[in-house]
């Protein structure tokens, strides 16, 4: 009879366990998953006061931390000009860093003022070095000596009539034998300087492939630094803009390295020679001479030294003659960059995953980004270029945005203040300033989401780097960025293709090297990386060149049950000269041995054969997408980037009972329309979504679709129109019943206008649904907007729509503050001749690198155009 009751506890505890539902919410941000800014301190004219007020300007708008850079100072200001790393500088510092950290900010801080490591304390033997090849013809029995005008000879060897290579001392004088052509290695001195440095900054950049000499400069740094350990959170270096291409001990090392003595092939290199196989095998091995260099003298010297000085080292590798994949996944934040303009509807993204495929590969947590640099000329760029720019950076894996950039500027400065020549102005001076905070909570929102998820890619696809540096061109072969996925170095070789071909077919993927996936191990049939990362497959696109030790590492795959496809073809042969012969019988032996052949087709037929599916779906129907993991549960990250809204069912490949919607643009958190694993996705262009698959039950509400009930109704009425906020001064109030610019009607001051104008108009509402959807039409340049006293938040472009769900039958308010660009503002200065370009250096120019000049510019449209249209919902 006792059993009854502990029954009926039992059924109870499991009914109120399945009726339990998950509260949900956003998760808790953290300085991290803020976006942060590079803050320039011109001519390190700072002082407390404004340092404090700017840190609480950033803070206040949702920005985490900083990236301090010393540059080139504001003529007229030298009075206030403090030297780089002196003891005033450093209290300066010291200030700036404890008041950061009392508004939860951190900071960071380059190992140099302006770009490139280097000062006026770097003697010019530490400075970098380039070669320069030099032929002289000789006849038989002449005597030949170095000529005296020569730096140094580096390398020297003499090409007799018949060909014949003989290796020549440079310290000796040689007697031809016959005649011939003696080849000359010149070591010169290099001139680059730092760049944009401020007082104090000036001098030489150190030799970048020496050891010694980067260490001895970093540690001499420190010294002037003058604070302690651990108060800055990385150093940081920017892309590598350093032109030397040898150094002084580059000709030992390479003998080393590559097992054979380069003066051997000096009249390759001089351009005298034209078998281009043999041309590009020794431009591969000085090309892989210089990567490692790069790599074992700088990046990872740096960030040893910055851990051991208590912090991490972010680095960007694009623009090194290196394997720049491998220079990525040598610090401790790989960093990426989007240089110039994002237009609409295009998805160059495939550069930029460099940065996160060496995150993702060696298990690092963040990948940042220097954004918004150039993203168009100085004044013209709108929230809408900002939201591209910054949704290509989230799908290519980035979750650690740095602003490019904000300038600091003393209160007392006129307008437009104190400004860096290649800024996207993230300051206060910018009209946009107003409603940043909205884009900086999206981004804060889908980072910190992404900071604590784990990428979930399923492919590795190995990058043929080789075939790179056996290609055409100087031997300074720099991997820049600038173009995108319209850099040469990436978009004239197969992997371009194949990447692009998986991206478009719905795969998630990640880059990996030579040296990478030689730490790669295999289990349960899948390729564990070095960071414990897990993927379905190794791709290789067509490749010509591929070392032994690679090739010998996949078959070892193939062996342990791990999926190995080759793309159309097996790799042709191996890189380099030395031992040619050797190692190319070693690579046929393995192609052969392995049966490597029947891993070789059509890679999307591979990978359907192997049950590796694709998001089919989501590519298919327009969407691009991140996949994560967080929690043991999936997630994903669905954008469209097109220029049409998109309304589409999509079977997601991860399963579950329910999936849930987190808008990061507003917080809201709702349940998706599902059958099954298909899910309603309805995105307007620019617009992201996460997607949770859970099997918890919630208390998200049910996401609202937009269905319109009836056609859309035009809100007409007398529009009242009051500018709040802006200059140079506040023009009148003007009243009107057709949206148009605002640079036409009122009074002259409204063509040159900059700021925040409040649009009203009363309308009114005959049906008794509370719920409808706004369009606001064409917007110069952002939107918030209120109905009947309620806030629905900010829109940022391109397109301006949002739901409403307080309509009311009768009369109802509907307010909008509109912000243009300070496009006009700048134009007026310029048309009146004010004297705001005073920078040192290169002052200030436009995106061509031409002086600046606005005055002849149209007037830019601004304000609300219209037309403004709501429809009811169901």
């Amino acid at each position: 009879m006792q059993t009854k009751p502990v029954t009926f506890l039992f059924v109870f505890i499991l009914f109120f366990t399945s009726c339990k539902q998950e509260k949900v919410f956003w998760p808790e941000s953290t300085q991290e998953s803020k976006p942060w800014s590079r803050w320039w301190w011109p001519g390190n004219a700072v002082d407390k006061e404004n340092i404090s007020r700017e840190l609480q300007e950033m803070a206040g708008a949702g920005i985490g931390g900083v990236e301090i850079t010393s540059i080139y100072g504001v003529q007229g200001e030298e009075d206030r000009f403090i030297e780089y790393l002196t003891p005033e500088f450093s209290e300066m510092l010291k200030f700036t860093i404890e008041e950061a950290n009392k508004l939860g900010m951190g900071v960071d801080l380059p190992p140099g003022s302006g770009w490139r490591c280097g000062g006026p304390f770097v003697t010019r033997e530490k400075g970098l070095w380039s070669l320069r090849i030099h032929s002289f013809e000789v006849a038989a029995g002449e005597d030949f000596q170095v000529p005296v005008e020569i730096e140094t000879a580096a390398a020297l060897s003499f090409v007799d009539e018949n060909g014949k290579v003989t290796i020549l001392s440079p310290e000796e004088s040689f007697t031809a034998p016959t005649a011939g052509i003696v080849y000359l290695a010149e070591r010169l001195k290099n001139r680059d300087m730092v760049k944009r440095a401020s007082e104090g900054g000036m001098g030489w950049a150190i030799d970048t492939f020496n050891d010694e000499i980067t260490e001895w400069y970093l540690n001499e740094f420190w010294e002037r630094l003058g604070i302690d350990e651990g108060m800055l959170r990385c150093f940081f270096h920017d892309s590598f803009e350093y032109t030397g291409d040898f150094t002084t001990h580059f000709t030992e090392e390479f003998k080393k390295r590559r097992s054979y003595d380069l003066a051997e092939y000096l009249y390759v290199l001089a351009g005298d020679f034209n078998d281009t196989e043999t041309v590009a095998r020794v431009k591969s091995d000085y090309r892989e001479t210089l990567s490692d260099l790069v790599l074992e003298s700088f990046i990872q010297p740096m960030t040893r030294w910055a851990n051991r000085r208590g912090s991490m080292n972010r680095n960007q590798a694009h623009g090194s003659p290196g394997n720049i994949l491998d220079l990525y996944a040598a610090c401790d934040i790989p960093e990426t960059e989007i240089f110039r303009t994002v237009e609409p509807g295009t998805v160059d993204i495939l550069v930029n995953k460099f940065a996160s495929s060496a995150a993702h590969v060696t298990g690092q947590k963040l990948v940042s980004s220097e954004s918004f640099t150039w993203l168009d000329e100085h004044w013209t760029v709108t929230p809408a270029d900002m939201m591209r720019a910054t949704n290509r950076f989230f799908l290519a894996g980035v979750n650690h945005m740095f602003f490019h950039g904000t300038c600091y500027s003393p209160d007392d400065a006129e307008w437009p203040g104190w400004l860096f020549y290649a800024s996207t102005q993230m300051n206060n001076r910018n009209p946009l300033w107003h409603e940043m905070p909205a884009l900086f909570q999206y981004i804060e929102r889908s980072q910190t989401i992404m900071q604590q998820s784990t990428p979930q890619n399923d492919l590795l696809v190995y990058w043929p780097y080789y075939d790179v540096t056996a290609s055409k061109g100087r031997l300074f072969n720099n991997l820049n960025i600038d173009g995108g996925d319209n850099a040469r170095w990436f978009r004239d070789y197969p992997f371009d293709k194949l990447t692009r071909s998986l991206l478009d077919a719905g795969y998630s993927f990640d880059y990996i090297s030579d040296k990478q996936l030689l730490n790669c191990q295999t289990k349960k049939g899948e390729i564990v990386t070095q960071g414990k990362t897990q993927y379905k497959a190794i791709l290789l696109p067509e490749t010509k060149y591929i070392p032994v030790e690679t090739l010998q590492k996949l078959t070892d795959f193939v062996a342990e049950g791990g999926k190995v496809y080759f793309d159309k073809q097996l790799p042709e042969s191996v890189p380099g000269m030395s031992n040619l012969k050797e190692r190319e019988k070693q690579l046929a032996d393995l192609k052969s041995s392995a049966d490597l052949i029947n891993y070789v087709g059509d890679v999307f037929e591979l990978l359907d054969n192997a049950g590796i599916s694709a998001e089919k779906s989501l590519a298919e129907k327009g969407f691009h997408f991140l996949k994560m993991k967080r929690n043991d549960e999936d997630w994903y990250m669905v954008f469209n980037m097109g220029t049409e809204p998109l309304d589409e069912w999509v079977d997601l490949n991860a399963k579950a009972k329910l999936y849930l919607f987190y808008f990061p643009e507003t917080g809201e958190i709702t349940k998706a329309e599902n059958q099954g694993n298909a899910v309603r996705i309805q995105l307007e262009p620019e617009r992201a979504v996460f997607i949770r698959c859970t099997n918890k039950k919630t208390d998200a509400p049910d996401y609202v679709y937009v269905e319109p009930e009836t056609e859309a109704q035009e809100i007409k009425g007398m529009w009242k129109i009051s500018f709040l906020e802006g200059g140079p001064v506040l023009p009148g109030d003007i009243t009107t019943a057709e949206l148009k610019s605002w640079t036409e009607p009122g009074d002259e001051e409204t063509s040159r206008f900059a700021g925040t104008a409040l649009y009203a108009v009363e309308f009114d509402w005959e049906s008794e649904t509370s719920t409808g959807f706004l369009d606001l039409g064409e917007v110069k340049d952002c939107a918030r907007v209120k109905l009947n006293g309620k806030d629905f938040g900010t829109l940022l472009g391109p397109t301006f729509k949002l739901k409403v769900d307080n309509l009311q039958p009768g009369k109802n308010l509907l307010e909008v503050e509109v912000t243009n660009v300070a496009t006009n503002r700048i134009r007026d200065l310029d048309i009146r001749g004010v004297n705001w370009k005073k920078f040192h250096d290169i002052n200030f120019v436009n995106i061509e690198y031409q002086p600046f000049d606005a005055s002849g510019w149209e007037v830019k449209e601004a304000g609300l155009l219209g037309d403004v249209k709501i429809t009811s919902l169901k």
